[in-house]
């Protein structure tokens, strides 16, 4: 199956694009192989399958996403128009900045919710590793508040790289720009 939106209560996929024997032969190189389902599972011993499945879809997502945009930009840098002059490429350029680290963080999603119930596959259960601890808040928000720090140290020289930026409103480099003037006004000018 691909996509669709699992339902816990009756244990199915809805809107799901079935390919048949499409698992089966991903797995095992046959399209007749039979493949363990989570069925065959306690259920006890199932992860959050909607987290997992949901999670597993942005990830793939994601990528397939990133993918398109990586191929329109090379498809239309080598146009003679270039990139510069496709302004609704260059934006989606933008948009798509942060798949890369959704589609990591979805994968994470995957490992550590699909992993579920178990630390170490049927040798200790989570519910087994935890270690209690007292006083976990301290380092939490140290951490938190030096990390929110150095985010917003970031934004501001972000900030002032652009607006230090040798580009003058045109567009043109600044550097490119006394260039051309210099070859306007001609050797005897200069």
């Amino acid at each position: 199956r691909m996509g669709g939106i699992p339902s816990e209560r009756d244990k199915t996929v809805h809107y799901a694009l079935e390919i048949p024997g499409g698992l089966s032969l991903m797995i095992h190189g046959s399209a007749d192989a039979i493949v363990t389902g989570l069925d065959q599972f306690p259920e006890r011993d199932w992860p959050a399958v909607p987290i997992v499945h949901m999670s597993f879809q942005l990830m793939v997502g994601s990528g397939f996403a990133m993918m398109a945009v990586a191929l329109a930009g090379l498809w239309f840098g080598r146009r003679p128009a270039g990139l510069e002059k496709r302004r609704w490429l260059l934006k989606t350029f933008v948009a798509a900045s942060p798949l890369g680290f959704l589609a990591l963080e979805a994968g994470w999603m995957v490992t550590e919710v699909g992993r579920q119930p178990w630390i170490i596959y049927n040798v200790m259960r989570t519910s087994d590793a935890l270690t209690p601890m007292h006083g976990l808040i301290v380092p939490f928000a140290s951490f938190s508040t030096l990390y929110f720090f150095l985010a917003i140290v970031v934004g501001i020289l972000l900030v002032r790289q652009m607006r230090q930026s040798p580009y003058l409103p045109s567009g043109r480099p600044a550097v490119a720009a006394q260039e051309l003037e210099k070859t306007r006004r001609g050797p005897m000018e200069q």
